[in-house]
């Protein structure tokens, strides 16, 4: 596990004086993930026998906090990336975990396809295999690092078995993948989160993460619930961020008319209402990670509504000077809408809570879920 003083500087260092620069341009933060990797960032959760941090989601997230402080899109890159390595801790090649613990290997998710009426659990694109390899046929939407990182949990469906899906490993250099030229969206534009395609992408057979047909419940087991906690530490990172900034504008006299005191109190106190949520929810997660999901579906919901109105009171605080200089006040308020509608986006996980929910099936556990609903 990297010191928290290290961490310190590189975020002062290398992220945030990069964040203006990658928002403006589009550019995926290469300087910045090396140099998180070099200090131990990438490699945090995984195991330490292979040299790893042996870290949880409550460290993973604290550090993703710190780093959304002061820029949303790399903050976002290690949320995919974390995610990813908890399926790979799992299931993943020691090759290649050895590799993530050494900090010299990124990897995301490409789970939701392209296109309406997507399901998360059951994707549609086919998966032919012949003679030990399988062709992955897809496209994949909001891809984090699309272009960028080294490898790909891909869900995709399962090739020979039964079942709604199966995760797979897909190198990032696999034959077939196609990342398009892309302008960035309006918010979190370092993050080079864009649609992949697969025309198709072939890997060997053996490159299964989880059994052939296990894909859904790999997901929420593994990576779902480390994508929804980390998602609310971005959250927690853009309001703390844009309440720190509205604070230094308060205190130059350049806020707008009325009762800006209480408005920063009540945006302080949305902030602090999340925190809570989390906290309760990472403490599950570490000792009942079965019954967790239900949490972290709260948290993702409640920190998607906070960071959404934290930013926007603080653009209309800050009038003027929200759009003046980097304070980074609107370029928070765009980074905190896009977090919303990445996939998974918060409309998916509160339908997948829905079909969950004790309502809709009261005696479905997470396994007997039909996915195609």
């Amino acid at each position: 596990m990297p010191a928290a003083e290290e961490i310190a500087r590189v975020v002062a260092g290398v992220v945030a004086p990069a964040a203006a620069g990658g928002d403006r341009l589009a550019r995926f933060p290469r300087g910045a993930v090396n140099a998180l990797g070099r200090r131990g960032v990438l490699g945090m959760t995984a195991s330490r026998r292979l040299g790893g941090g042996g870290r949880g989601l409550a460290e993973a997230a604290r550090v993703v906090e710190q780093v959304a402080r002061v820029c949303g899109g790399t903050a976002t890159v290690l949320r995919a990336h974390f995610a990813a390595v908890a399926v790979l801790e799992a299931h993943g090649d020691t090759a290649v975990r050895a590799e993530v613990a050494a900090g010299r290997h990124l990897s995301t998710l490409a789970l939701s396809d392209a296109g309406p009426g997507r399901r998360l659990l059951a994707p549609e694109g086919p998966s032919r295999c012949h003679g030990g390899v399988v062709d992955l046929h897809a496209r994949k939407a909001w891809v984090v690092s699309a272009g960028e990182a080294d490898s790909y949990v891909w869900a995709g469906r399962p090739a020979t078995a039964r079942g709604p899906a199966t995760l797979w490993f897909v190198p990032g250099h696999a034959p077939g993948l196609l990342v398009p030229d892309h302008d960035g969206g309006i918010g979190l534009r370092a993050s080079a989160a864009t649609t992949v395609l697969a025309d198709p992408v072939r890997v060997p057979e053996t490159n299964t993460l989880g059994a052939d047909g296990d894909g859904a419940e790999v997901l929420l087991d593994l990576a779902l619930p480390w994508f929804l906690g980390l998602g609310a530490a971005v959250a927690l990172g853009l309001a703390e961020g844009a309440i720190a900034e509205t604070a230094a504008q308060l205190a130059a006299g350049r806020c707008g008319s009325g009762d800006p005191r209480a408005d920063l109190a009540r945006m302080r106190l949305r902030a602090d209402a999340v925190r809570v949520l989390q906290d309760d929810a990472f403490a599950t997660f570490s000792w009942d990670p079965a019954n967790a999901l239900p949490k972290l579906f709260h948290l993702c919901l409640a920190s998607a509504e906070a960071v959404t109105a934290v930013t926007e009171q603080a653009m209309k605080l800050c009038e003027g000077a929200a759009f003046s200089g980097d304070g980074g006040i609107e370029r928070r308020f765009r980074d905190a809408r896009a977090s919303c509608a990445l996939e998974p986006a918060v409309d998916t996980v509160v339908g997948l809570a829905a079909r969950m929910s004790a309502d809709f099936a009261p005696a479905a556990g997470i396994g007997e879920l039909d996915p195609a609903r």
